[in-house]
Order: structure tokens, then sequence, then C-alpha cells
């Protein structure tokens, strides 16, 4: 092969145990042939491969080969997933939001005019990305080292959307965004220990973390939007008054802060869902349907749930079987098991034959 023709960087974390070559795979600057074509790659060549390139975690292949391994069905779900993080500049942002969080839970705080990069990199994601692929950041499992920060960047890109759906102003939108991102911030100063248990809390243990978003709206006092700290409050209050820590009834909770609400518990039951099930998460759908998180503004609920199923329609999905399928109606009263359209047949999904995960195109 012409090592000067065509060949693109692609991160050694691409490959997978299994692949087969269709083209040669060259070292990181296109001089060495380290796996030809044709010969399958396994895990001890990986490991070849990232000790070869110790300083530069990337190889070079043909622009063919490139897509073609981007493409390939048999593709990891985990590093489908990474492309799409990584090419969306999800990946870059998490990092972002990470530092935010790193320096709040050292104690180096920050202004306002510190954050506001990081918005306005959402907020143009939001404008040019489709929905489908930031909920497929969102839908993905997630380490628990970036619980956090991943939770806040979804929760900043749900109130987004909810914004848009509401046809709120751009600055109310930026400000929503501002919210979901911080909304948690609070949580930097909850022991790891408690906020990590893999067990159920003890009732001490989670008086403590009822905590977070009095300590979230007194780490914002430095020159953010009252609104702002205000969502960051009350986004655990019910309408019902059951929740804290103000015990707020009604249209006492900030319309901010009711949008939040509904980000942060459909955030928080896709992550504890994706862990169990190897299926979309839009059975989160349906427990939102039958109003099993009590305390929720419904008409925001309904609003959510209208425009999640519209984004959700027409896209291609990995069935449980390995076969691509096309989502075609999502039933309002049994979310979990959408219509699916593969090339052999037109059916309802079932416990048995189910959307695995929906296909993102960049």
């Amino acid at each position: 092969m012409d090592t000067e023709k065509n060949l693109r960087r692609m991160p050694i974390e691409y490959l997978w145990d299994g692949l087969i070559l269709e083209d040669d795979i060259f070292n990181y600057n296109g001089s060495v042939l380290l796996i030809p074509r044709g010969e399958i790659v396994t895990t001890s060549k990986l490991k070849k491969l990232s000790n070869f390139s110790v300083d530069e975690k990337y190889v070079m292949v043909c622009e063919e080969c490139y897509y073609n391994i981007l493409s390939n069905k048999n593709i990891p779900n985990k590093i489908r997933q990474k492309i799409t993080e990584n090419q969306s500049g999800y990946t870059e942002l998490k990092q972002n939001v990470g530092g935010i969080f790193h320096k709040a839970a050292d104690n180096k705080w920050f202004h306002n005019d510190e954050i506001e990069p990081v918005i306005q990199q959402i907020s143009e994601k939001l404008n040019d990305m489709d929905p489908i692929v930031i909920f497929s950041c969102i839908n993905f499992p997630r380490p628990m080292d970036e619980g956090l920060q991943r939770h806040s960047l979804n929760v900043a890109f749900l109130n987004g959307m909810m914004g848009e759906w509401l046809n709120l102003s751009q600055e109310d939108i930026r400000l929503l965004v501002m919210s979901g991102l911080l909304h948690d911030i609070g949580k930097t100063k909850i022991p790891e220990e408690i906020l990590n248990a893999p067990r159920k809390l003890t009732k001490e243990e989670f008086a403590i973390v009822q905590r977070h978003p009095v300590y979230s709206y007194e780490m914002l006092e430095n020159g953010f939007d009252e609104r702002v700290r205000l969502t960051a409050r009350h986004h655990h209050e019910k309408i019902n008054g059951k929740g804290y820590p103000d015990k707020l009834v009604g249209d006492e909770i900030s319309l901010f802060a009711r949008i939040t609400a509904v980000s942060d518990i459909y955030d928080a039951m896709v992550s504890k869902r994706s862990y169990k099930e190897g299926k979309l998460s839009l059975n989160v759908f349906d427990s939102f349907y039958e109003q099993k998180y009590d305390g929720l503004d419904m008409d925001l609920v309904m609003i959510f749930l209208k425009n999640m199923r519209r984004n959700f329609l027409n896209k291609k999905v990995v069935m449980s079987d390995t076969k691509i399928g096309e989502i075609m109606y999502i039933p309002p009263n049994d979310c979990a098991h959408p219509i699916v359209q593969t090339d052999e047949f037109i059916k309802q999904t079932d416990e048995q034959w189910f959307c695995k995960e929906i296909i993102s195109e960049i």
C-alpha cells in the first residue's frame, strides 16, 4: 500500500479483539507497517500496539479503512460509544466539567464568568447536534468516578432542550443550562464514601446527602444569577410539598427548578437502569407516564415525553438479535415496547426481542 495516500489517524482504542482488517495498519506517522490487511486484531496485538505507541495512542489507516471500522456492525457497544462521545465533543465537555468540579471539591471556587465558556460550548452543541446524539451520550452507562460530572453535563443538556421545547428566550435557556450544570455542585462537599456508597444509605447518611442543595446555593453566591442559585436549592422540592430543603408547594417552586427536577430524575433513572438492562431506556418514559416519581410538574413532564418520543422516531437501532432496525412508533401507553422495522418485518418489541442501542450519526 502507498503510505502517502489518504492516511489518517485512528485512536488505538477504536480497535477491538476480533476485528478483521480490510487494510493495513501503520504506526502513528505512517512509516512502519504494524498489522497487515486480512489479519484479525487480537488482545495481544492491541497490547503490542499500545506499547509500540506509548507516547502516541494512535495508528494510521487509509481513509476508507477508517470509515469501514467505524461503521462495522460488530463494533462493541463501548467502542461505538467512545467514538460517538469523542467525535461529538461530549468527551471534551465532560473533561471541562470535571475541571470545574475538581476546583469546587478543592475549595477553589470561582466566579460566574469562569463558567461561561463551558455554557457557551454546551449551547453550541444544542444548536448544532442531533438530539439523538446527545441522548446516546446520556443513556450510556457511566463509570463511578465520572458520575457527578456526567450527570451534571447531562442535566444541562436536557434543561437546554426543555428550554427550546418551551420556546423560552435565549437568555433563559442559557441560565437554564447553567442551572442544570451546577445544580449538584454542593455534592462536592459530601464525603465520597457516602456519595458513592454501593449500598442503601443509613438514615443519618441520607440526611447528609440531603444537605447538598443548600451547599450548592451557598457555593453559587459569587456573582451567579439568583435563578440559578434557587434552582440549585430547590430542584428536590416537590409540587405536593414533600420535597426538601424548604418544603415548597406548587408555584412556590420556580420554573427552572421544576424543569431541572424532571431532567435530574430522567438522567438518574437512565443511569441506574442502563447498568441492569442491555436495552434502550424507553421504559423510563413509561415510569414518567405512570407518575412513579411523585411531586413533579406533570405539564412539564408531558412536554418532555412528547418531545423525547418525537426525537426517537425513525432512528436506527441495534436489536437484541444484532439486526439493525428503525423505530416506527412508540406507543404512549407502552414506550418500553416500540414498533420496529427491520429488513424482514415490522413488529412490536417484547422482552425477548428489544432495542439494545440507538445508532447515532454525527
